[in-house]
């Protein structure tokens, strides 16, 4: 699901590892329907655009869809598995609660070592 409404940067913070907190304002007129679909992407880990017009259709990533066959994990869901077994391995006394902010560190950081790469 992708979100869109009339918004500003207001505040930017810099964090840990290179990363930033940013604050953003929406404009007053959201419909309770927007407010709802917003809502539930709290604290889902997705993909921040800003552009200072809308963001149409064709401009963004046609990403090729990932097949899966019945009963078979996707390649994020492998991945995923491996770093839980990893963290897990590393941090045999943690509450498990405790993985997934350390899993979406580690994906942005590989994430942005590939971004770093490009032209």
């Amino acid at each position: 699901m992708i979100f869109q409404t009339p918004a500003e940067i207001s505040g930017i913070k810099t964090m840990a590892h290179s990363s930033l907190r940013l604050q953003v304002d929406t404009q007053e007129n959201l419909t309770p329907e927007m407010i709802a679909k917003l809502m539930n992407l709290y604290e889902k880990l997705g993909w921040f655009s800003f552009n200072v017009q809308e963001i149409q259709a064709e401009e963004l990533l046609d990403l090729p869809e990932i097949v899966v066959e019945k009963d078979e994990k996707t390649p994020a869901q492998i991945l995923r598995g491996r770093l839980f077994v990893y963290w897990k391995q590393k941090n045999p006394n943690s509450d498990k609660d405790l993985f997934r902010p350390w899993y979406e560190q580690v994906l942005n950081k590989f994430g942005q070592s590939y971004l770093d790469k490009l032209d």
